[in-house]
């Protein structure tokens, strides 16, 4: 499981969003959509699909943390702006066949949209803290107003891409090999910081010690013909036969368990990487 939110400003180096996105101005190509300062809308976007991409099961999304015209366009707005004329296709629309097309589920926070019924397996309720199934209630009030699922269609192919070694640079100043850790959510890459605030899922400065090395580690299976998913499988499968102590050999105390979908989300967040669509 992963979590996804809206990330303003961060960096996305060619992510097929157009299951989500397009139709955006100047013709931006939303096939392999790149972009140095993106908005709510395809930053969350490019979470979802970079997460399905690396294999995640499922997304865990709260209402508070998401761009608002991303997850919903209530029968008010559809009626005023047709689908032909809007460029972001709501996740509402899309969440059902994420899970029948590539298995992967959703869980949503949310206290603000009744739409979602329409489309829940299941509804729980707090109630005074407590949780309570209310599925039958949803599913009763959205038929009695009249609401049914969307025609989201069916979600197509995640697009895989291929990392470039060489737009990884750890070098800073005199020393060809700069990298280091502050606390959880930040990685200085020789001359180049990864902000992974939005990486909520990160829990320990020991996850991301280990994961700063791990990046660098990575280079070595970069060959421009495996996948990124790939590459940090192979990662991983290191880590787990041989241990941390591959990843400098100085200090494997420092660092802690991490997952392929934490690994993927620092690299994606490097703002010198470079891909290529497989």
């Amino acid at each position: 499981a992963v979590k996804i939110r809206a990330e303003d400003g961060r960096r996305i180096e060619k992510v097929n969003i157009s299951e989500f996105i397009s139709g955006l101005p100047d013709d931006a190509d939303t096939i392999a959509f790149s972009t140095d300062n993106a908005s709510g809308s395809t930053s969350q976007a490019a979470n979802i699909i970079e997460s399905i991409e690396i294999g995640t099961d499922a997304l865990l999304i709260d209402e508070d943390t998401s761009a608002g015209n991303f997850m919903i366009r209530d029968r008010a707005m559809r009626d005023l702006l047709p689908a032909d004329k809007e460029p972001i296709k709501p996740f509402i629309d899309r969440v059902r066949s994420i899970y029948t097309a590539r298995g992967v589920s959703t869980i949503l926070v949310t206290g603000g949209s009744g739409q979602y019924f329409t489309v829940a397996d299941h509804v729980i309720c707090i109630i005074d803290y407590k949780a309570y199934d209310k599925t039958r209630e949803a599913q009763g009030i959205s038929e009695s107003l009249g609401h049914g699922p969307p025609d989201g269609g069916c979600f197509g192919a995640v697009t895989d891409r291929i990392p470039d070694s060489g737009s990884f640079d750890p070098s800073k100043g005199r020393r060809n090999v700069k990298i280091s850790a502050k606390k959880s959510h930040t990685i200085n890459y020789g001359r180049h910081e990864i902000n992974l605030h939005a990486v909520e899922q990160l829990v320990s400065p020991s996850q991301t010690n280990a994961i700063a090395e791990a990046i660098e580690y990575a280079r070595k299976y970069m060959d421009g013909v495996k996948t990124l998913r790939e590459v940090c499988g192979l990662v991983m499968l290191d880590l787990e036969r041989e241990g941390f102590g591959i990843l400098n050999g100085k200090r494997p105390g420092q660092y802690a368990e991490f997952r392929t979908l934490e690994l993927s989300a620092a690299i994606n967040r490097l703002r010198t990487l470079r891909v290529t669509q497989k």
